[in-house]
């Protein structure tokens, strides 16, 4: 039988048909997304964002807005806790993400811009991932959180912790990301190398810009309850103080009436020894070293008081400074918050009257 061949046939339908497929489906050349501002490419490098990491954050079309602009636009966006203040958000309708980030100038919050932003890029990076990827990191980012020592951020995650669950999961994502120096899981550590040429730059941000006010808070939190404890001490001893000179003075005013009674008595005895009478003399050497002996009582116990009033005062003195310095911190850590919220708090102590 004749076997019927048509290699040519075969050859040319394949160039046919495979040209026509390659034509359809060639694989498209990503879109290449550019920083929307100089400054904003100057944070994608300097928090060392890799290619892909740049990409994606770009592709969230980043904006630099002033505080009341910023807060005009993220406070319906945001999910902060209690314990975090609003410094950037990043929106998405499931397709086309948003980050903004408020403007800072401070110098004494330097490097919050460069860490707000890495920790937005990665909101939006978590959004892309499958929920396979999310249920993967689930269990490896909570065992991490368990390395956080930061008290500020241990109350921030924490706080999150008892809101939603995969709100939580996406908050430990770009916290731990961006704040925790050592995660403690190798395989962690490479997830984020695809973002990151050296987290550790971006941790090191985050970790200056809050030390100014970590330090500031800290400070104010060791003084107020010792405030507390002198202002209580100080009342109390204030209110001992002003009972002890009440008993002085009226122990005053039974020596006065002594020492009448005393010159009287000594009237009436002279009168009756002038007569040959000494039958009171006694009586009045009796009457006179009692009155001597309460006044030498009465003296020492003034002598001891007046050293517990300049005692008082000089711990008053010691407590005000302790009040002046706590009003300058709270000062300067209004001051610092003032440049990134919008009501900061206006709280100061005054020093108790002596």
């Amino acid at each position: 039988m004749r076997r019927f061949q048509h290699p040519l046939f075969t050859v040319s339908l394949l160039i046919a048909v495979g040209g026509g497929w390659l034509s359809s489906c060639a694989p498209m050349v990503p879109k290449t997304h550019q920083p929307s501002s100089p400054k904003i490419r100057q944070l994608a490098i300097d928090t060392t964002m890799t290619p892909k990491a740049q990409q994606l954050f770009y592709q969230q079309t980043p904006r630099i807005e002033s505080k009341k602009t910023f807060h005009k636009l993220c406070r319906k966006a945001h999910h902060n806790t209690e314990k975090t203040i609003l410094l950037g958000c990043f929106t998405s309708n499931g397709y086309e993400g948003k980050i903004i980030i408020q403007s800072i100038t401070d110098p004494r919050l330097a490097g919050m811009m460069e860490m707000v932003a890495a920790h937005e890029m990665l909101h939006a990076a978590y959004q892309k991932l499958a929920p396979k990827e999310r249920s993967h990191l689930a269990p490896k980012l909570k065992r991490a959180a368990k390395q956080v020592k930061n008290k500020h951020l241990l109350a921030v995650l924490q706080e999150y912790e008892t809101g939603d669950p995969e709100l939580y999961i996406n908050e430990l994502h770009s916290h731990l990301g961006t704040s925790l120096a050592n995660l403690g899981d190798p395989e962690l550590e490479e997830y984020y190398r695809q973002y990151f040429r050296d987290r550790k730059q971006v941790v090191a941000f985050a970790e200056r810009s809050r030390s100014v006010l970590a330090d500031v808070e800290s400070q104010i939190q060791l003084l107020e309850p010792e405030l507390n404890t002198l202002e209580l001490n100080l009342k109390t001893e204030k209110d001992d103080i002003q009972r002890t000179e009440d008993n002085l003075k009226a122990s005053y005013r039974t020596l006065e009436q002594m020492k009448a009674n005393l010159a009287q008595l000594k009237q009436q005895a002279e009168a009756y020894l002038s007569q040959g009478d000494a039958s009171l003399v006694n009586a009045f050497e009796q009457e006179r070293s009692r009155f001597n002996t309460e006044v030498g009582e009465f003296n020492a116990q003034v002598q001891q008081l007046q050293k517990r009033i300049t005692q008082f005062n000089q711990n008053f003195e010691d407590y005000s400074e302790k009040v002046k310095f706590y009003n300058e911190l709270a000062a300067t850590n209004r001051s610092i918050l003032s440049t990134i919220k919008l009501d900061p708090t206006n709280e100061t102590v005054q020093p108790v009257a002596p």
